[in-house]
């Protein structure tokens, strides 16, 4: 899910961390507001000065330097392709490359931007994103400028709320295990056609379910209706999930 999304582990392991350090940041404040940075770095296991980095950048703002080292191999190969003099024409605009040979070839390209990654395996992965195409013997960059970090996860965006719900359920120690908070139920069928009938009906049971809770529970039940704000909230997630048996 994550590498179509250039998430690369470097870049995975950078998010963590400072998901890490402001989690254990809320947790280790003083009275005045301010975080232990000694705790966190107790809780964490990262050093002071990484905590420091983190707590100091905004949240909504990542680090230019860390942005770079995290790009991965054929995103640098494609910006030296970009910004390197000698791999540009008189105007400014990235030539065409010989595949190998010369100062100027792909092969010097990933030497110097793509790390210990082989030139066969940038190339594929470009052609694969469409990134380049060739042209008889030479290759062309066809686009003209980096695409922006991929940031946006799509259609995982919709689903890690429900993740997150999950992992605090688990966390948390029940005092009565009995008393469960999720609940499973697995529907069999015997083909694609089937499936997708229990899939209709699942839908608009589910549908059905929720706006019934809502209309029902939307008026305050134990104290008269006034303007407040929510303390506390419910959530209700149903999630569907399509186990297709394999054949070889």
């Amino acid at each position: 899910m994550l590498l179509p999304r250039g998430i690369t582990p470097q870049r995975f392991s950078r998010i963590a961390r400072q998901a890490f350090i402001r989690a254990a940041g809320e947790r280790s404040r003083l009275r005045n507001g301010r975080i232990n940075r000694s705790k966190v770095a107790a809780l964490t296991g990262l050093t002071r000065r990484e905590i420091k980095q983190i707590l100091d950048l905004d949240q909504s703002t990542a680090s230019p330097k860390a942005s770079r080292s995290a790009r991965t191999p054929s995103a640098r190969v494609v910006q030296g392709w970009l910004t390197d003099r000698r791999f540009l024409t008189k105007q400014g605009h990235p030539r065409m490359l010989a595949n190998d040979g010369g100062k100027s070839s792909f092969q010097r390209l990933v030497k110097d931007y793509g790390g210990d990654i082989s030139p066969r395996a940038v190339l594929e992965e470009l052609a694969h994103s469409k990134a380049i195409r060739t042209v008889g013997r030479r290759l062309e960059l066809r686009v003209a400028k980096l695409s922006p970090e991929k940031t946006n996860l799509g259609a995982l965006s919709r689903v890690l709320p429900a993740l997150i719900d999950v992992l605090r359920i688990a966390s948390v120690e029940r005092k009565n295990p009995l008393d469960p908070l999720l609940y499973r139920l697995r529907l069999h069928a015997d083909g694609e056609t089937e499936l997708n009938l229990i899939r209709e009906r699942c839908q608009s049971g589910i549908k059905s379910l929720l706006q019934g809770l809502q209309e029902s529970l939307e008026h305050q039940i134990t104290i008269p209706v006034r303007k407040r704000t929510a303390g506390h909230t419910l959530n209700v997630t149903v999630l569907l999930a399509d186990n297709r048996t394999r054949h070889s």
